[in-house]
């Protein structure tokens, strides 16, 4: 292993003091230089979310119109499938992992059928553990089992690229 041997030669404790004034100097100036490039990454990032905003926005009013013509149409178009490929994308549904919703009494009463495995330390119900437990259980400490579809949109940007540039 090669040995390290510095420019710098101190022979006394004067030395050390200037050595470590002059790094307290080249420390303090990279404070500075990194505090204004935060300073200017925050104003870049800033004029960026701006710019970006009214784009946002559409594609929020955009997939918010997405789901309202799926949700409408879900008995015809989602009858034997969960989502739609189309050219530029797909639209669907997706199963969203089940959860636990449970009552004020439930710990309590997950506690008289002996299930304090299923209860975290801070006395709150481990919902996610839960999932484990039938439906019946369930139902004894005044908790259910819920799941939900969540709306989807994947666009195909690839495809958005092609056109262009089959138009151009």
């Amino acid at each position: 292993m090669a040995r390290y041997k510095p420019n710098v030669a101190l022979k006394n404790l004067d030395d050390v003091d200037k050595v470590l004034q002059e790094l307290c100097t080249l420390e303090s100036k990279i404070e500075q230089i990194d505090a204004e490039g935060d300073a200017q990454i925050a104003k870049i990032k800033e004029d960026m979310a701006k710019q970006g905003k009214p784009l946002r926005e559409r594609v929020k009013e955009l997939t918010g119109a997405l789901k309202a013509f799926a949700d409408y149409h879900k008995q015809e178009l989602f009858k034997d499938r969960k989502s739609i490929e189309r050219a530029f994308g797909v639209i669907g549904y997706r199963k969203t992992p089940p959860s636990i919703s449970v009552s004020k009494h439930t710990i309590e009463l997950m506690e008289r059928l002996g299930l304090q495995s299923y209860i975290r330390v801070r006395k709150e119900p481990d919902k996610e553990a839960m999932l484990e437990l039938d439906d019946e259980t369930l139902a004894q400490v005044e908790a259910v089992r819920k799941s939900r579809e969540e709306f989807f949109v994947q666009p195909k940007r690839e495809q958005v690229n092609k056109e262009l540039l089959a138009s151009a």
